[in-house]
């Protein structure tokens, strides 16, 4: 058996020279097989009579996987050439591509390759280079590739990226036959395909005359060879079956593709000729300076437009971590009285859902912190499967909606995922065809295409971005009135530092106006700017491109300082907000206090910590809070080692004091200890046993907030000094000798 695909731009004739072919091979005897891959399902037109048959992407949308058969979507045709259609979606939606490559799953599912066929004879659509259309062209469909083309540039051109196609795919054996050209008619026609088939090292193998008989046969809905068996094109096609079958019994050569570059195209089909000095990205092209004075309410509306929010590792191209749907999930899901709507797979609801849970489990096991009950439980999928991704999931996502309106949501927000952003689905019309219907409804799309749009972090953005927009400008401001912002909802302190800020504050007359974004409503929301000042609970790349974020929506005042870590931070946080308040006293009377219990504890433990040496290795930026406790203990700081990452360079009053190095391995950390000799290592990423001979205790990615971090962390280093270094329990089942 041999395979062929026939590839060409659209509209070049190859689905004419395709049914052609299969017919003078059934002619002949042969048991053909043609499939049809364009959307126009129009392939087999010829051989079927003029007529049109259910397409695999019909009979996938209209029958469950259980009720499939393979003779309701295999037709015969003339000299008995099986007959198949993939079909597609309707224009500009759903994924053509995708359908492609489930027409060939489904296929071989219901066994096709069972059916004993002398050729199959793919028709391809060659000008679409996404990979759901190369399917044919892999090695284990097509043995050999004809590709039609005219003189055109155009379809020279796409001859060109088919070739480039596949020696994406090729490195042996060679598999390309050579080209058919299917004149249309113009002056040095055959002279301009010659010359780059020269050029790209293939033979011309048929050179079809443009002939009325092809309109007269298409008319009466038949091909060539059947109502015009004896005319010069039947000769032409007779010649190129010959050809196929000296292929199939390898007595014709294949050929390797070997396309041309831009320049070489154009040289050669065009006749241009490069310059010394031209445009090396766009020859031949002389570049013009367009001048246009924008009038300035035009520029802050384009301002306006471009003025998107996006996080370092976005911005700097570097590997993203996580996916932006997950972040901007963990956003709307702290809405308690919103709906999210995740338009895409179940398996990514279910990820994201899972992933929320586990970590208000592990804060709640933790720090005895209970959840709300509601976050993540206002959770919808559309249910995106392969139906929705091939024919498009804008009819599946408006019903969604439309239920949710139903059972009384007033907020829902439209998270995508990446199969959605990869077929294009408009969530702007579906939200703005069921805001019609139900006008009282918020609903508010979030393109976020699962990790197309960047990482965890810039979902989280995306998501702040969308709520901000909820903010009412016109609520009066009250002086004593703060907002929290910028929380590390997964963190399992999340609850736990907050009730910790939030007793700060309230002890010095200051209350919480919206937590943005954490047991939050919709109403908080709207009333942030009732509040005079904003505190970002912290100061990494997030909470950075967050605070512009907001300030793009209100002008409220934000606070310099992050949620503040240990007892020496904390003094500084609150003289801070007691000057910016004017309640100097009641800030001081406050510090007193916490200072002689601060002091109290330091006396205790110091006198099991004293002289007990540490060894620092931390991905974390801020370690004052660590550094004045172990300072504080009278301990001794042997090194400060900053692991390599992508993150800014310490930050501490401590640099230039303190022995510091950066890029530091965990090979270094490893001398270190040998040769400085720590009873102490504390990290970020602990080994669960000690081989080394020291104690190891985890630095924190998010810690604790308040004056009793450093003391918290320095009575776990005073239980664990006490212990052995590696605890008997620990080595069982471990060959100790």
């Amino acid at each position: 058996m041999i395979q062929i695909a026939i590839y060409g731009k659209g509209g070049i004739g190859k689905s004419t020279i395709s049914a052609n072919l299969s017919a003078t091979l059934g002619n002949r005897g042969r048991s053909v097989l043609q499939i049809g891959c364009d959307p126009k399902h129009d392939s087999t037109r010829l051989l079927l009579k003029g007529g049109s048959i259910a397409t695999v992407m019909e009979y996938i949308h209209d029958t469950f996987p259980e009720q499939r058969k393979l003779e309701d979507i295999l037709f015969r045709g003339y000299a008995n050439v099986g007959c198949i259609e993939a079909g597609g979606p309707e224009p500009g939606v759903g994924c053509a591509g995708r359908g492609i490559l489930s027409t060939f799953e489904l296929l071989d599912e219901l066994g096709i390759d069972q059916l004993d066929f002398d050729v199959k004879l793919y028709d391809v659509l060659g000008d679409v280079v996404c990979g759901g259309f190369a399917v044919p062209i892999r090695k284990e469909y097509a043995n050999s590739v004809y590709i039609v083309t005219s003189g055109e540039y155009m379809a020279l051109y796409a001859a060109n990226n088919i070739l480039r196609g596949l020696r994406n795919f090729d490195s042996d054996p060679p598999r390309v036959a050579g080209i058919i050209h299917n004149s249309r008619g113009m002056e040095n026609e055959y002279h301009t395909v010659k010359a780059f088939a020269d050029a790209v090292g293939l033979p011309i193998i048929a050179s079809i005359p443009r002939m009325e008989l092809f309109a007269q046969a298409e008319k009466e809905g038949c091909t060539v060879i059947q109502k015009y068996p004896t005319s010069t094109p039947a000769f032409l096609f007779d010649e190129l079956a010959d050809h196929v079958e000296k292929v199939s019994m390898n007595n014709a050569s294949l050929f390797s593709a070997d396309p041309l570059t831009n320049e070489e195209m154009e040289e050669i089909v065009l006749g241009k000729v490069k310059e010394s000095g031209q445009n090396k990205k766009y020859p031949g092209f002389d570049r013009k300076v367009f001048r246009h004075e924008i009038p300035e309410v035009k520029k802050r509306s384009l301002m306006n437009k471009k003025n998107h929010f996006f996080t370092k590792n976005v911005k700097n191209k570097q590997p993203l971590q996580g996916c932006s749907f997950a972040g901007a999930f963990t956003v709307t899901s702290r809405i308690a009285d919103a709906l999210t709507i995740v338009h895409g797979p179940r398996s990514c609801t279910h990820i994201a859902s899972h992933f929320l849970t586990s970590s208000l489990i592990n804060a709640s096991s933790r720090y005895g912190t209970l959840p709300s009950g509601m976050e993540g439980k206002a959770l919808v999928s559309t249910d995106m499967d392969d139906r929705s991704f091939i024919f498009g999931g804008t009819e599946d996502l408006i019903k969604c909606l439309q239920e949710a309106c139903i059972k009384g949501w007033h907020t829902i927000f439209i998270l995508t995922t990446c199969p959605s952003g990869l077929i294009g689905d408009d969530i702007a019309y579906s939200a703005s065809t069921v805001k019609k219907m139900f006008p009282g409804t918020d609903i508010d799309p979030i393109q976020v295409d699962g990790n197309l749009a960047g990482d965890f972090s810039q979902g989280i953005i995306e998501g702040y971005r969308a709520l901000s927009n909820m903010i009412d400008p016109a609520i009066k401001t009250e002086q004593y009135l703060v907002n929290i912002i910028g929380e590390k909802t997964l963190s399992d302190n999340l609850h736990s530092n907050f009730a910790i800020i939030e007793e700060l504050l309230r002890n010095i007359g200051i209350d919480i106006n919206c937590r943005f974004l954490s047991n939050t409503t919709v109403h908080d929301i709207k009333n942030f700017g009732k509040a005079s000042l904003n505190i970002l609970a912290y100061k990494d790349d997030t909470g950075r491109v967050l605070k512009q974020v907001i300030s793009s929506k209100t002008k409220a005042e934000f606070f310099e300082l992050p949620f503040p870590t240990g007892f020496n931070e904390t003094v500084e946080w609150l003289e801070l907000i007691g000057d910016r308040f004017d309640i100097g006293t009641r800030i001081n009377e406050l510090i007193d206090d916490e200072r002689i219990a601060y002091e109290k504890e330091i006396k205790s433990l110091r006198a099991i910590l004293k002289g007990k040496k540490v060894l620092i290795s931390s991905f974390s930026t801020d370690l004052d809070w660590i550094i004045d406790t172990i300072i504080d203990l009278g301990m001794v700081l042997v090194k400060i080692g900053m692991a390599g990452s992508p993150y800014t360079d310490l930050r501490s009053k401590h640099i230039g004091i303190l022995p510091l190095e950066y890029d530091y391995s965990a090979e270094k950390r490893q001398h270190d200890i040998e040769v400085l000799g720590p009873d102490l290592v504390l990290s970020n990423y602990p080994p669960q046993i000690s081989t080394d001979g020291a104690h190891h205790d985890q630095i924190p990615f998010s810690p604790d907030a308040g004056f009793h971090s450093g003391i918290n962390m320095a009575r776990r280093w005073s239980k664990l000094l006490r212990l052995p270094v590696t605890e008997g329990w620990k080595l069982d089942g471990v060959d100790v000798s």
